[in-house]
């Protein structure tokens, strides 16, 4: 720094990060002086070093050649000293820790040319830290420390540099021991000063005085309190939280805890650097905008403050501020990284990605060989300082022989310059699975492209461009939804995939959310070469608020510059945050811009930098919107809009009163045509192929779609972990898509394009003519495979009921694709598709058709590995869903129900995409098919299955249990049933036979049921509700689960009584609602407010009363609910809080169904009764339990129910253009969510299909609904873990629709 601290404070020596932990070292003082004597272990995160080497190295150029491994060269010593450079970067300063020791000499074996390139290196490897070390200050840390210590004994008054300074003196004074303010009750309070700079580090010392308040740095400030422009950061003094945001703009982090000081005085920090903002607290890293390693969920920004004053701020607290300096920082004095090379002696590295000078988080893939891998860096300063960790707490003297775990491995590297700043860069060298896995999973399609590592969802920046189709997407290095990149990938047919790096990462303006790609081949933009164009991309930024962000391309999609924000929610008219998913298309020499997320707006440019608003539609609701002309059938050109693949309007774009506008048809202006009748198909988006032309020229090329394969509705999450895979993103199919007159309207055609059918292996096609179908037939007896087409037409007799095929049949397992000839219904059923996800998984869907005219049926069908989709009526009517079934599941069945029907049908086996697929016919892996993690009651009986990867592979397992006391274990095959006997805990172990290192392990933890309640007829409705003991208990993330009774109460007027415990989420009481599923009931809701809702379920708030404090204290608290026949009195532990009375109600207002629910948390419940209201109350029961009904083993298949997103209330149940979308049995219709309510909530919407059943029957045996009370509840990974130790679930929060 340019000044000194006078303090006397070192802030960091005391402190070492352990996880997620500080171990305070100040009360080990003592024991940490003993401990110099012997050498040290290093830590990642210790503050200060007590001696540093500088190595300076000549380097010049770098390259990497295919990945290959560098070749070793003797080089000399490198020198202590960095010498300056002029043009080429100079390797960093390698900071090392020692213990009073002299520095290490370097000795390297490694570099690529030893005339240019010298390798910073050491023979010492990095040692783990100590989970139970602290950080010990040595010698020279305590004779500085008491220097300093001595210095400011003597030092009085504010010591600080900031000039110009502007206060109230009744809140500010300045003090003989520094800046003093009192603001208790007096709000926000500032301190402006005329000082300025656009980078610097800013920070300050500030001690509490009293328990309360908060105490912020402002920095590019406008020092106008009327109209304050600034960026903030502060430090809550009662809750020791911080916030980072944009005063009355954005925050750019949520709030976060840090450790409490016992003299309550904290240092902050604030390193700025153009738009990579830094924030310390006590010099811990708590904000680093960009880097989702510290902030993982979504905050952003529009485009960024570059500079202005220094301030501080004091809200309604008293505290003492001291050593508040400011230091500015020229360009020479950023300790940017430009590059990061990494290579690897023991394997291979996938290309290198482009790498953000400027941006926190970095991502390189590196092949299963690459054991070990070296970092090669080229720091943009000479005399820089590089800090390599892991995230064990490893740190690295040497950038060499770093080593890998298969999967992540996060990298923290710190690069300061001496005195100056620091920024920290995350490097995620992610190490991949070996060869043989890739492409052989028992769930990755076979001729569909998905992700090869982690998550994808939206399709993004579909473009093509010179020869070459480039498919960008959604995406995040984990099997569940993060913080959003642009993953990518590039062919040449559509068929078969080149993986390329990851093309854009997170930033200040926030995480990269939908967006598109035109080709900007006359340079409208201005951001070519003259003369030449390129790759332009429209990206949401995610933030609060969306925002569009610009950034181009001058070599193919290998490269981008990203520029800045050139479209916010804030300017829109319709001010709405949703303002996400950007299309642009270029047509009558304009370029277009579609957009929504909420409502649909359209947007209009010359340049692509410049938009104005062209019209908005505040009423029509949708998320990746699409718009495009196709010309028909019949020679007309129309314009199709999509509405994220769901639904779509034909109409035409044209100018109204100046401005442009999509103009429905009147077919379409109330409703929908139905683009997909499946679950599994959403996002939607076209490739830009070129420009539209104009009205009397157009130019319109072929329209091709793709889709995601998943569903924001329920279970995207956790596909990849519930089937055992390290992937989760797949895609539809390409789809030419095009326009049919069908009477008075023109309906859309998706066709799968032709190059599929280059795929088809016609010499094992099976063909049959004018074939005979009955209901038993063995047309198919012999056949055996899991990737195919078929493509039949049918005839139906005279009494035909119902057709079509049975799809991966096998071990009571079948995907059900049927034709109801006298409703005319095509529906799509994977109830028994072998691993069910969740009740709405299992749901069938189902949209209505009509016959060709000469009374047939075509249906076109697509079958692989993990999915089915299905096309009809000149395909203009099609469902996608994902199928998890058994490897061994690969028959094939066709029927005929009521009378034959005459068929022409071919089924033609597809080839494999994947060039780079290995063929393995031996064990690879154990995979789970169930829970890996349940509880079961004792007597009751649980079914789990495991399989072999891959699917070719002999399925032979060989099943154990850990104590034969405790529970019975019986086998068969690839699944095994338990039976509990004993509470107690005991481990299944499923065990390949061909190779019995390969094992996957169940655990089960056995439970007593004591819980006391009068009601006989509880069940789980969703979720993962558990007893153990007394106490019914339940957690979730992100998701509204429910406990229903399955009949109706059979009084009106009820006291329920219970009592509920809970530290995070919201806790329901459904009072009353028209069946077991809870959607509209009327609720009674707690969270973590002092307050009591009174709301119905998925709508709207009825009455919302304070409490004296919140009841989410982690205590048990006693609630009485007394429902008249027009009136609801709730009172909390005695104490009336709510009394609402009723104009009108919905008659089953009482004839209710009644329960509990929970949204994004955990809750512990005890002693819930139920009495009529007319009858006294007594003392509950010990030993009454519910009736729990069923005794058939369940399978442990965990789910999980989503809330509802704002775009779901856009679906149609009821007929639309003559087509009609619908779920089997139809649900419910669910309300639109209260968008003005700050509270999370949502509905559970729950049909199941289970011969034999009644309504009341189907929650507590139906075979796709969670177990029922009683028997086993499944819980995946560290969820259950936790739950079973009692520890509160971390709350997810739900992302933007989500995505």
């Amino acid at each position: 720094m340019k000044h000194s601290r006078t303090d006397g404070q070192q802030t960091g020596w005391f402190m070492h990060k352990r996880g997620k932990q500080w171990v305070y070292g100040c009360s080990l003082l003592v024991a940490g002086m003993v401990a110099l004597a012997g050498p040290q272990p290093v830590f990642a995160e210790e503050a200060n070093v007590t001696e540093q080497s500088s190595v300076a190295v000549d380097k010049s150029q770098i390259v990497v050649q295919g990945g290959e491994k560098l070749t070793n060269v003797e080089h000399e010593t490198s020198t202590i000293v960095a010498e300056e450079v002029a043009m080429e970067v100079e390797n960093p300063v390698v900071e090392t820790t020692t213990s009073g020791k002299e520095v290490a000499e370097f000795e390297s074996p490694a570099t690529l040319n030893p005339a240019t390139d010298t390798a910073i290196v050491s023979e010492d490897k990095a040692e783990p830290a100590d989970d139970l070390a602290v950080s010990v200050p040595t010698t020279t840390d305590l004779v500085e420390s008491r220097a300093a210590e001595n210095q400011a004994a003597t030092t009085t008054g504010f010591q600080t540099n900031l000039e110009g300074l502007t206060y109230d003196s009744s809140v500010w004074e300045v003090r003989a021991d520094g800046l003093y303010s009192n603001a208790l009750g007096k709000g926000d309070n500032f301190l402006f000063s005329e000082s300025t700079a656009g980078n610097f580090v800013f920070e300050t010392d500030v001690t509490f005085l009293q328990d309360a308040g908060a105490a912020s740095l402002l920095f590019r400030s406008n020092n106008d309190p009327n109209n304050l422009k600034s960026y903030v950061v502060n430090l809550d003094g009662h809750s020791h939280k911080v916030k980072f945001w944009r005063w009355a703009e954005a925050n750019l982090i949520e709030e976060k805890e840090v450790a409490v000081r016992e003299d309550k005085t904290y240092h902050l920090r604030v390193v700025a650097a153009n738009d990579w903002i830094s924030y310390y607290v006590n010099d811990e890293l708590v904000a680093n905008l960009g880097d989702y390693t510290v902030q993982r969920n979504d905050m952003g920004q529009k485009n960024g403050i570059v500079d202005g004053h220094f301030g501080i701020l004091n809200w309604n607290g008293e505290m003492l501020f001291q050593n508040t300096y400011f230091t500015p920082l020229a360009d020479n004095e950023l300790p940017f990284i430009d590059d990061i090379l990494v290579t690897s002696k023991t394997g291979t590295v996938e290309n290198k990605g482009q790498f953000f000078s400027e941006e926190a988080t970095h991502i390189q893939y590196v092949h299963h060989s690459a054991e070990t891998v070296d970092l090669h860096i080229s720091p943009r300063q000479a005399g820089t300082v590089i800090s390599v960790s892991d995230q064990d707490g490893n740190i690295y003297q040497s950038l060499e022989d770093i080593p890998l775990q298969v999967g992540v491995n996060m990298l923290t590297i710190k690069s300061s310059l001496l005195g100056q700043a620091e920024l920290v860069y995350r490097l995620n060298v992610h190490r991949r699975q070996p060869d043989e896995v890739y492409y052989n999973e028992l769930y990755r399609g076979q001729y569909h492209y998905s992700v090869k590592d982690g998550w994808g969802n939206d399709p993004n920046g579909l473009v093509y461009y010179n020869g070459t189709y480039h498919l960008f997407y959604q995406f995040y290095d984990d099997t569940e939804w993060g913080p959003m990149h642009w993953a990518h990938a590039t062919s040449k047919d559509l068929l078969t995939w080149e993986e390329q790096p990851i093309s854009l990462y997170p930033d200040a303006n926030g995480t990269m959310f939908s967006g598109c790609i035109v080709v900007d081949d006359k340079n409208t933009s201005g951001l070519f070469e003259e003369g030449q164009g390129g790759l332009v991309a429209l990206i949401t930024v995610n933030g609060e608020g969306q925002r569009v962000k610009l950034a181009y391309s001058t070599d193919e999609g290998k490269t981008w510059t990203k520029t800045k924000v050139v479209a916010d929610w804030t300017e829109d008219s319709l001010q709405n945050r949703d303002f996400r998913d950007p299309k642009v298309f270029h047509w009558e020499d304009k370029w277009f811009m579609v957009i929504a997320g909420g409502p649909l707006r359209i947007y209009s440019s010359d340049n692509l930098q410049d938009w104005t608003e062209e019209s908005a539609y505040a009423d029509l609701h949708m998320e990746c919107p699409d718009l495009y002309p196709i010309q028909a059938d019949d020679g007309v050109v129309k314009w199709v809009l999509s509405r994220g693949g769901r639904g779509y309007k034909v109409g035409n774009f044209t100018q109204v009163d100046g401005k442009w506008r999509f103009v429905a048809d009147s077919a379409y202006e109330t409703t929908d045509g139905i683009m997909n009748f499946g679950k599994d198909s959403y996002a939607a988006m076209t490739y830009y192929i070129q420009d539209f032309g104009n009205t009397s020229n157009p130019t319109l090329p072929e329209i091709i779609e793709l889709n995601w394969m998943n569903t924001w509705d329920d279970y995207c999450r956790i596909v990849g972990d519930k089937v055992g895979q390290d992937f989760n993103g797949t895609y539809n199919l390409n789809l030419s898509v095009g326009l049919k007159k069908d009477g008075d309207r023109y309906v859309l055609t998706q066709t799968p394009i032709k190059s599929y059918e280059t795929l088809r292996n016609t010499d094992q096609a099976l063909v049959y003519k004018d074939v005979l179908v009955n209901e038993n037939n063995d047309l198919f007896k012999d056949f055996a495979a899991d990737s195919y087409e078929i493509v039949a037409r049918f005839q139906p007799g005279a009494d035909s009921s119902r057709l079509g095929f049975n799809l991966r049949v096998g071990d009571g397992e079948a995907t059900k694709v049927i034709y109801d000839v006298a409703t005319e219904t095509l529906s799509l059923d994977r109830s028994q598709s072998g691993i069910i996800l969740s009740n709405k998984f299992a749901q069938v869907d189902a949209q209505r058709i009509v016959r060709n005219t000469d009374g047939s049926i075509d249906l076109h069908l697509f079958v692989d590995r993990s999915s089915v989709e299905v096309f009809a009526q000149g395909h203009t009517v099609a469902g996608a869903n994902q199928i998890f079934p058994a490897p061994t599941s690969l028959g094939l069945q066709v029927f005929s129900e009521g009378d034959s029907s005459v068929a022409d049908i071919a089924v033609y086996p597809l080839s494999s995409i994947w060039k780079d697929k290995k063929e393995v016919s031996t064990a690879l892996d154990v995979i789970a098919a169930s829970a890996e993690q349940n509880y079961l009651m004792v007597g009751k009986t649980a079914t789990v299955k495991a399989y072999i990867m891959p699917a070719v592979a002999p399925q032979e397992l060989i099943w154990s249990i850990s104590d034969p006391s405790l529970a019975t274990i019986n086998f068969d095959g690839v699944k095994a049933t338990l039976t509990a006997l004993q509470r107690g805990q005991v481990v299944v172990r499923a065990t390949a036979k061909e190779n019995t290192s390969l094992y996957k392990e169940f655990t089960f933890n056995l439970l007593e049921d004591n819980f006391k309640t009068n009601l006989s007829n509880l069940t789980s409705i969703s979720g993962q509700w558990m007893i153990d003991g007394e106490t019914l208990s339940d957690t979730n993330r992100g998701a509204n689960d429910a406990y229903m009774i399955s009949e109706v109460l059979p009084y009106e007027q009820y006291k329920m009584g219970v009592d509920i415990k809970y530290t995070n989420g919201l806790v329901n009481l459904f009072l009353a609602s028209e069946s077991s599923d809870p959607a509209h009931a009327y609720t009674i809701q707690f969270g973590d407010q002092p307050s009591i809702r009174l709301y119905r379920f998925y709508g709207d708030t009825i009455q919302e009363q304070p409490m004296p404090v919140a009841i989410n204290d982690g205590h048990y608290h006693h609630i009485d609910v007394e429902k008249n026949k027009d009136s609801i009195i709730v009172a909390v532990d005695g104490t009336e809080v709510l009394n609402f009375r009723f104009e009108t109600t919905d008659d089953y207002f009482n004839s209710p169904f009644i329960g509990l629910g929970l949204w994004d948390g955990l809750l512990e419940v005890q002693n819930l009764f139920v009495n009529p209201l007319t009858e006294q109350i007594s003392t509950p029961p010990t030993e009454e339990k519910p009736d729990v009904s069923g005794t058939q083993p369940t399978e442990t298949q965990g789910l999980e129910e989503l809330p509802s997103n704002p775009a779901d209330t856009d679906k149609k149940d009821e007929e639309q253009n003559g087509q009609t979308s619908q779920t089997i049995p139809s649900p419910k219709p669910l309300a639109t969510a209260n968008q003005d309510n700050k509270i999370p909530q949502g509905g559970v919407s729950q049909t199941i299909q289970e011969k034999g059943l009644t309504s009341s029957e189907v929650a507590t045996q139906s075979k796709p609904t969670l177990p029922n009370t009683g028997e086993v509840i499944s819980f995946g990974g560290l969820a259950g873990l936790a739950l079973l130790v009692g520890t509160v679930g971390v709350a997810y929060r739900k992302r933007r629709r989500e995505d």
